[in-house]
């Protein structure tokens, strides 16, 4: 069985039904639960101000920043995410008791705009510099395990997200960095072409530095998500 459940906030008793819960004991549960975050999609996309989670289209990333050792460093700032509401989703798992869901999904295509700061060596290539960037990712897979666990909060039992262990890959990428080396348009070109045209080498070396960021976002909406929601009101017995 798929139910409503309401949030209602005290104040002006606003109450928004629009998170369908499916019972613990529901015949094809995995199937359920697909339904309910195809249902959700649209508040997804929007937001949902009373969960404080931010919305998926566009997603905005105030900043985000990786490395790997001294000579791999680079950063964004006021990066805007475009697409990430297609989501399709390929496989889902659920081990409801155990808090252990295995997801599939699939992204048509994901385009980025960010201001970037950028220091490294990326395998042959030096990149330094500073300044806008555009970038688009097309057939975007990811297959997901988030694991979490339940934790008891004034006597109701919750749902606390631990992990989300998340592989990568997509089809083809490109990117364009601006202001590569202080401007120098002869070596930033060449710079911005040969990231495009040696993408094989190069996913493998970012895809695991992409995966942690993602896993870390994803893993904090997820949590919003539930964190208001008892174990009891996300899958109720009946």
């Amino acid at each position: 069985m798929k139910m409503k459940l309401r949030i209602i906030q005290v104040v002006g008793y606003l109450e928004a039904s629009f998170i369908h819960v499916c019972s613990r004991n529901h015949p094809r549960i995995d199937q359920c639960i697909i339904e309910s975050i195809e249902d959700l999609k649209p508040r997804l996309a929007k937001g949902i101000p009373e969960l404080n989670v931010p919305s998926l289209e566009p997603l905005h990333l105030p900043e985000i920043a990786i490395s790997k050792g001294v000579n791999f460093r680079a950063s964004g700032t006021d990066l805007i995410v475009k697409g990430a509401s297609k989501f399709k989703i390929t496989k889902f798992k659920a081990d409801i008791e155990n808090i252990n869901y295995h997801i599939g999904l699939h992204i048509p295509q994901l385009k980025y705009v960010a201001n970037y700061d950028v220091n490294m060596k990326l395998l042959s290539l030096i990149l330094k510099g500073r300044g806008p960037m555009q970038a688009n990712t097309t057939d975007v897979e990811a297959v997901a395990l988030l694991k979490g666990h339940k934790e008891q909060r004034h006597g109701k039992t919750y749902v606390k997200f631990d992990s989300l262990d998340l592989k990568l890959k997509w089809k083809r990428y490109h990117v364009k960095l601006e202001n590569l080396f202080n401007g120098d348009k002869t070596l930033g070109e060449a710079v911005n072409h040969a990231l495009n045209e040696n993408q094989s080498e190069i996913f493998d070396t970012i895809r695991p530095l992409a995966e942690e960021v993602v896993s870390g976002v994803l893993l904090e909406i997820a949590n919003k998500i539930t964190k208001k929601f008892t174990f009891e009101e996300l899958f109720p017995l009946k």
